[in-house]
């Protein structure tokens, strides 16, 4: 279906041509009419599924440059951050943004903050400028909640509830998440949310599974690179990811680098780079387009962990390969995963 046919105006109908974009996706076909229509609605996406643009376009065709806060974003981590603002400002170009998260200096954001209508930040540095008196929210009248999930799984849910509070009480609240557990659903009703969607998270079946049990995963994974495709490096730790980026020459995103660091790699990447190592938490929610490849060089603890990390190949039909780099420690859990998911997997010949 078009946006257009989703009641969207032609304004926005031609930003998003300009991005390339004609055919809405499915969580977008579900939810833009809804939130078009001022409802409060949670919805569950995983990453990927199109879910920035599910509220961004509605952003766009109700905000107009007025100087002062009207929206608030919140995302759990910078990078997400970043990349909501990345889709918002090319679908709306005409509002003013203040992106806000940790890790930098307060005078940039001072003077972001003093006009913007869209402010997109992480809780912390948010609730910081809020008690500072730098960030006054009782314009905002829509307040988004992206990767809510993972939002409550880093403690976030009480500076949360402190900035939805601060909102203006006629409010519209649209909260994002990869899972709609007890947790969720109680944050989201207590803020009037009322209706829920959810758009199915089948196992892709463009996507080949793959092990390497053979010891040393760093020759293992050398081989691997020389394939020269676009690929996507897990690791469980922040140590093994550091461990990688430096043993290896690799760029990579973690929470123990830089700001500057993690942007310049997440960057020279979604440029035509061919390698990034990740952790899960750098890496969640972020949506990272034609990766040819997913390497768990650590096998992920469970098999929700398994999907996220998958949900980064085979997208638009395009065929997609993980490659799971095994030691002998690792194969009971790797043997529940698969059984839990009803994955084929082979063993890697393609050397």
């Amino acid at each position: 279906m078009e946006f257009k046919d989703l009641g969207v105006s032609p304004k926005t109908v031609e930003a998003l041509n300009k991005m390339g974009i004609r055919e809405a996706f499915p969580i977008q076909e579900k939810v833009i009419p809804l939130l078009l229509k001022g409802r409060n609605v949670g919805a569950k996406a995983k990453t990927g599924s199109g879910k920035t643009l599910a509220y961004a376009v509605p952003v766009a065709e109700a905000i107009r440059r007025q100087g002062h806060a009207q929206v608030l974003v919140l995302a759990p981590t910078r990078e997400l951050a970043l990349q909501n603002y990345e889709v918002i400002k090319k679908v709306a170009p005409w509002l003013k943004f203040a992106i806000i998260y940790g890790g930098v200096g307060y005078e940039p954001q001072f003077r972001q903050l003093e006009d913007a209508d869209v402010v997109i930040g992480t809780p912390g540095r948010l609730l910081d400028h809020m008690q500072r008196g730098s960030l006054k929210l009782k314009t905002a009248c829509m307040v988004v909640l992206d990767e809510a999930d993972r939002m409550l799984d880093m403690g976030f849910r009480d500076d949360v509830e402190r900035l939805i509070a601060s909102t203006n009480r006629d409010r519209r609240v649209w909260l994002f998440s990869a899972t709609l557990s007890s947790d969720i659903m109680r944050l989201a009703r207590k803020f009037g949310v009322n209706e829920f969607i959810e758009v199915g998270e089948d196992m892709p079946a463009q996507i080949d599974h793959f092990f390497i049990d053979y010891d040393n995963k760093f020759n293992n994974l050398r081989r691997l690179l020389e394939k020269n495709r676009k690929m996507l490096v897990f690791s469980n730790t922040k140590r093994m990811a550091r461990m990688l980026s430096q043993r290896m020459r690799l760029p990579a995103i973690s929470g123990d680098l830089s700001q500057n660091a993690r942007e310049q790699a997440l960057r020279k990447f979604s440029n035509g780079g061919m390698v990034l190592v990740a952790t899960d938490v750098a890496a969640r929610g972020l949506d990272i387009p034609n990766v040819d490849m997913v390497v768990n060089f650590d096998v992920p603890k469970d098999s929700k962990t398994y999907v996220h990390r998958i949900g980064r190949t085979g997208r638009a039909g395009k065929p997609g390969v993980v490659v799971n780099l095994l030691r002998n420690e690792d194969y009971e859990v790797f043997g529940k995963m698969t059984g839990e998911l009803n994955l084929e997997v082979s063993r890697w010949e393609n050397w």
